[in-house]
């Protein structure tokens, strides 16, 4: 066999077959909704369970995550030492976090110790103990970790963007504050899971080598869950944005300056938002976008420029984001917008199309590499507002797109004049 020629590029194809099979929702016997994402040869599991008690339904700052921590932190029998140790033991680990709609425990197990795992889960479920001390820790760790961030130019754009963008009151809009997370009591997270915590307001994405077992050990288990309670009704989600369009955040002594865009776009089930997440990852999508190769590569202005489409069940909006030296903070507001106005006039080439029809096929097969990435996309049609059918639609908008159809959406949603802007530095200088 003759050795390859390393000085001629090899072939470029495209991806034969691209497609995913959503799971069928089933439910355990209690009513919880579970959808069972199987696969794999190595036998380990991992159990995400999503309760309606997001960001969106807190009464305090920091609230539904801290619950959903803590509840995994103490129950009648075990302290959370013991969890600990016994998890470790086993071989298995857990995490909490919170979302805008949703909390979520993820239990990740070796199937052959789910038997033991699994009701240690249960027993913090059904009766937490609350443990004052665990709580302090966590509480002045979260207070610590904003006071820093809070130092940070991005994190104060990305603050005074949600305020503009959403409005004052909106709960996505919520500043955190270091002494509002210290102030939060044992009470205020009994309160939130005594509300929310409950099996009508639950569900469960299963996934791994999900063995005919681990089945019956998640029915038996889980599915006896009887705690009384009725599933939480929607919230408003509603945004009431500021009339202020661009503000500056004043940081003293910073030498860069964050800068943040953002313009409302269309939710995901509107017809023209593949095209636009298409038309988004041409602007600042990828290494090799438009924003890159002139703010980066071309200008200097800046290490790293991206534009990403934020989309929700209820709401998307386009956003820009970049950090740079003070001195070229409007040089790159007057870039990004000739970018935009760039392509409301022009219509894509064929090459750079190519390009990105590439590398957004390339980034949705990741999604198919194990179960695990299937489940995280199952556990997106909970969290963000994806409905089952949108993987197959992006593949189908991805390969079939034209430049005449990037070129109408542009000019119906690049809109520079609509466009919010806000930038955090330090004053004097920008």
């Amino acid at each position: 066999m003759s050795a390859p020629n390393r000085s001629v590029a090899p072939p470029i194809s495209q991806f034969a077959d691209v497609h995913l099979s959503f799971p069928t929702c089933q439910c355990l016997s209690n009513g919880i909704p579970l959808w069972v994402v199987g696969g794999g040869d190595t036998a380990i599991n991992r159990l995400n369970i999503y309760v309606r008690s997001g960001l969106m339904r807190e009464r305090r700052v920091m609230q539904s995550m801290l619950t959903a921590m803590m509840v995994m932190e103490g129950s009648t029998t075990r302290d959370s030492e013991q969890i600990a140790q016994q998890l470790d033991y086993y071989g298995s680990w857990k995490s909490a976090q919170s979302h805008d709609e949703y909390s979520e425990v993820t239990l990740s197990s070796i199937n052959s110790r789910f038997d033991r795992t699994l009701p240690i889960v249960m027993e913090c479920l059904e009766a937490p103990t609350f443990p004052v001390e665990p709580f302090e820790v966590l509480k002045r760790r979260y207070a610590a970790n904003a006071a820093t961030q809070r130092e940070r130019v991005k994190y104060l754009a990305v603050e005074e963007m949600r305020r503009l963008y959403y409005g004052e009151n909106h709960p996505l809009s919520r500043r955190m504050l270091p002494e509002d997370i210290l102030s939060l009591t044992i009470e205020d997270l009994q309160e939130f899971y005594q509300q929310y915590y409950h099996p009508s307001n639950c569900r469960v994405v299963l996934s791994g080598n999900v063995t005919d077992e681990v089945m019956r050990l998640t029915d038996e288990i889980l599915g006896r869950w009887n705690k009384p309670g009725e599933e939480t009704p929607d919230v408003d989600w509603t945004i009431h944005p500021s009339e202020q369009m661009n503000s500056v955040v004043d940081k003293p002594g910073a030498v860069q300056s964050a800068v943040l865009m953002a313009l409302q776009a269309v939710p995901r089930n509107h017809p023209d938002y593949l095209v636009l997440r298409f038309l988004v990852m041409v602007l600042g999508g990828y290494f090799g976008s438009r924003l890159m190769s002139n703010i980066r590569e071309d200008k200097g202005y800046t290490y790293g420029i991206n534009a990403y489409l934020a989309g929700r069940e209820h709401d998307a909006y386009i956003g820009i984001s970049t950090e740079c030296d003070v001195r070229y903070t409007h040089r790159v507001i007057d870039e990004v917008r000739r970018e935009m106005d760039r392509l409301c006039r022009e219509p894509i080439p064929a090459e750079e199309l190519a390009t990105v029809r590439q590398y957004m096929l390339s980034d949705l097969v990741k999604t198919l590499d194990t179960p695990f990435s299937v489940a995280g996309y199952v556990s997106s049609t909970l969290l963000y507002g994806v409905y089952p059918e949108y993987f197959n639609e992006q593949v189908a908008t991805i390969l079939r797109v034209t430049p005449e159809q990037l070129l109408e959406v542009a000019c119906r949603y690049l809109r520079t004049d609509a466009l919010r802007t806000v930038i955090a530095g330090d004053s004097r200088h920008l």
